[in-house]
Order: C-alpha cells, then sequence, then structure tokens
C-alpha cells in the first residue's frame, strides 16, 4: 500500500493520459503490483536472471544511469523496512512518499512507462514498445557507451544476468551479445551496418528523431530490427534480398511519426540500411 502513494507526483498526468481507455486505479494497482514484483528481483542476493527484470532494468538505468539506480535500490529496502515497522497509515503514507522523492519524477515516469510497456507481454512486449518510449535513442546511446552493450541485447537473449551491488553493475553476456560489442561503435551495430552518407540527408527529415545522428542512426537501427523478418522482400537476387517497412516510431517529443527504411538482408545475415525518411 505504501508504494502507491509514490506516484503521486507524477500521478495527475498519468491519469489524464489513459483515463479514456483504462480505469486509471486499476491501472496504479497493476502498476504497484508489478513494481513491488520487480523490485524483489532486483533487491535478491543472486543476480537479475528473468528475461522482463532484466529489459527492465536495462532500460531504467539507460534512462537514469546507475548512480540514480543504486538510489533506488537504497531507497526501496528503506520503504520495505519502515512498511513493517508502520503502525499507522500515516507512516505508510509518509515511506511511501519519501521513496517518491528517491524515484524523483523522471524516474517515476520511466519506471510507469516501461512497466506499463511489460505488463500483458513482458519483455517480448517491451521489446515492440521499447522504441516508442520518449527519449528512447538518447538512452539507447547512453546504455551502450555506458556499459558497452546494446539496449536491444536486453530484449532479445543478449544479457543472461545482472548484478548490482556497492553501485557497480556487472552484466553477463550471452556470446552473441559480446560479439555484437566486439565489432565497437561504428556505423555496424548488432549486424545491421547504415550508409550514412545515404541516409544522413536533411530532406529525410530525421532530426525530427533526435538532435544528432548518432542518437538518429540508433533509433534506426532498434527500428530496423523490429520490422525484420516481419516483411517481404521487394526483390531478391544471389547476394540477398531488398525489404521495406515502414514503424511508427516516437520523435524527439514524443509524438507519433512513421518511419520509413529499406535495407538489404545478405546470404549470411548481415543487415545493411540504405535509406530511411520521415515523411514531411
Amino acid at each position: 500500500m505504501a508504494l502507491s502513494f509514490a506516484w503521486d507526483g507524477v500521478w495527475e498526468g498519468v491519469q489524464g493520459a489513459v483515463s479514456e481507455i483504462v480505469n486509471p486505479l486499476a491501472l496504479k494497482a497493476m502498476i504497484t503490483s508489478a513494481m513491488a514484483a520487480y523490485m524483489l528481483l532486483v533487491v535478491a542476493p543472486e543476480p537479475v536472471t528473468k528475461l522482463v527484470a532484466i529489459a527492465l532494468t536495462t532500460y531504467v538505468i539507460a534512462y537514469i544511469g546507475l548512480d540514480s539506480f543504486a538510489n533506488l535500490i537504497k531507497g526501496w529496502q528503506r520503504l520495505s523496512q519502515e512498511s513493517e515497522q508502520a503502525v499507522a497509515f500515516d507512516e505508510l503514507e509518509d515511506a511511501g512518499r519519501a521513496f517518491g522523492k528517491v524515484l524523483g519524477q523522471n524516474g517515476a515516469r520511466v519506471l510507469i512507462l516501461a512497466l506499463t510497456a511489460a505488463l500483458g507481454g513482458g519483455a517480448a512486449n517491451l521489446a515492440t514498445k521499447g522504441p516508442m518510449l520518449p527519449g528512447f535513442a538518447q538512452a539507447a546511446l547512453a546504455v551502450e557507451t555506458n556499459a558497452g552493450f546494446q539496449l536491444s541485447a536486453a530484449l532479445v537473449g543478449g544479457v543472461r544476468s545482472i548484478s548490482i551491488a556497492e553501485g557497480f553493475m556487472t552484466v553477463g553476456l550471452a556470446p552473441n551479445a559480446v560479439a555484437m560489442v566486439a565489432r565497437g561503435p561504428g556505423s555496424r551495430a548488432g549486424g545491421i551496418s547504415v550508409k550514412d552518407a545515404h541516409v544522413d540527408i536533411p530532406k529525410h527529415n530525421l532530426d525530427r528523431l533526435a538532435p544528432t545522428w548518432a542518437e538518429q542512426r540508433q533509433v534506426l537501427i532498434e527500428a530496423v530490427r523490429q520490422l525484420d523478418g516481419k516483411v517481404s522482400p521487394l526483390s531478391t537476387n544471389a547476394s540477398g534480398a531488398v525489404f521495406e517497412g515502414t514503424l511508427q516510431v516516437k520523435d524527439a517529443l514524443g509524438m507519433p511519426i512513421n518511419l520509413t527504411l529499406r535495407w538489404f538482408r545478405y546470404a549470411d545475415g548481415t543487415i545493411t540500411l540504405n535509406t530511411a525518411f520521415i515523411a514531411p
């Protein structure tokens, strides 16, 4: 019950956004229950190994940073202790609001968005909806730069475990994820390369995705991963096949836009993105 008070700083905005689609009180109860279950996994002595918990942890760390996430764990432990010791409703409310301050408005929004995306479909649902979350490009770039692996790897089994102790994060990577990291931070990422000179063109309106080309390119790579295997080839030859697809993503302001991409999948499974554009 104390945890439900932690959302108070941001819940009014959430309630206004979802009231026509779902009962806000029911959603709040679901998010609170999911948050409690997730935090119990995070604070357990053994590393986090469940795929949905790994995905959520990676998303939250990507958005708020490792230091803030470590404070989140400490805040949860304090909330649990104070809730057990509380003998009056006011004490539960105070404990919940104190945890809300640890979360902060940004952390609370990130958790609500990520938990909502994961509800009903786990990591697979988060993999589909994750790239549509506001600020995804910046978060994906941050975790790749600071942690050395791609955000998408946490959603497809590339990350096998995460453990956090004393402010340090240890990530257990599957061999394929290690291979993706070993390729380095150039234009190729996770078997997908981008013809920067063909794609990074002003008339393609990709600046609507994020302020920098590095962030824009990360969104494009994630979009190709989402579409690849779900559309039929436009043409084929001895080397591979050409594909084209359109995916709805969020722009830098959080507004939905349609992103169209064309890529070539080689016979060995590697992909080159040849063009991408957003209709004006």
